[in-house]
């Protein structure tokens, strides 16, 4: 009886295999979004259709987060992880749920989410997975340096030349880690500088505005200066120089005047002579 059991159980095959299983790892630095791919495949001949809940909705994109899986076929399902302040000492509680149901034979698999309301909460069935974040290599290795040298040193003794091959590689992954561990280090760093250039040409900008202001302000009034100078009647300065316009326009007025009378002159004396 128990070795017809142990068949049993190793002949029956889940609906649904999720790969990963049972974690989603992701992998830092943390400071832009981080993407892990979950593939769920259909072991059923009939349709499936998928369901992916988590703890944390605003932390993670989930795409797409309902789905049907046709007759043992696979999809893939990418998971994005939001940036976050990274800190190691914060227990990470956040977890994903998969739940599954063959698609009865009558469903309606173009309106998914209308499918999924009509469901009994029974006929589901449950995976979960929990979220581990890890930093890169590069990072532990760094932190792990001083240590990976004693441990090389106690190996070189007991494995002899060998060893000497695994500390040097040690050494050079821990060479080629301080670059990567300086960039990621010198990036928040320029943050400050970028802020105060950012203050300063702000500053500069409003200075600039301030001064197109005043001119416009000049501008406006040179102009009603000049409008007002034109409508004025034209007045005499004091230091202008004496021009005789006057003058010279009563010159020919004076001597018409003489001619006229040296006519009434000459006329007068002709006839006292005769």
């Amino acid at each position: 009886m128990i070795k017809s059991t142990m068949s049993d159980a190793e002949l029956f095959e889940p609906p649904m295999t999720i790969t990963p299983e049972h974690e989603l790892r992701f992998v830092g630095p943390f400071n832009r979004p981080v993407v892990t791919i979950m593939t769920l495949r259909s072991n059923q001949g009939l349709p499936l259709v998928f369901k992916i809940k988590t703890t944390a909705p605003k932390r993670y994109c989930v795409r797409p987060n309902i789905g049907k899986i046709m007759p043992f076929r696979s999809t893939q399902v990418e998971i994005c992880l939001q940036p976050f302040i990274y800190d190691q000492q914060e227990k990470n509680k956040h977890k994903f749920m998969v739940q599954s149901v063959i698609a009865p034979y009558d469903a309606d698999l173009t309106d998914l989410n209308k499918l999924w309301k009509e469901l009994e909460p029974e006929q589901l069935m449950d995976a979960k997975l929990k979220c581990v974040f890890e930093m890169p290599r590069a990072e532990a290795n760094a932190d792990n340096t001083s240590g990976s040298g004693t441990i090389a040193g106690g190996t070189g003794v007991a494995g002899g030349g060998s060893a000497g091959a695994n500390t040097s590689s040690a050494s050079g992954e821990a060479l080629e880690s301080k670059p990567k561990l300086e960039s990621f280090v010198d990036k928040p760093s320029n943050l400050p500088d970028v802020s105060k250039n950012l203050e300063a040409m702000a500053g500069e900008i409003k200075e600039l505005r301030e001064i197109n202001i005043e001119l416009r302000k000049e501008n406006l009034h040179l102009k009603d200066q000049v409008t007002r100078y034109r409508s004025s009647p034209a007045v005499k300065q004091v230091n202008e120089p004496y021009a005789p316009v006057l003058a010279e326009k009563q010159i020919p007025v004076f001597y018409i005047a003489i001619a006229i009378a040296a006519a009434i002159v000459s006329l007068l004396l002709g006839k006292f002579f005769l």
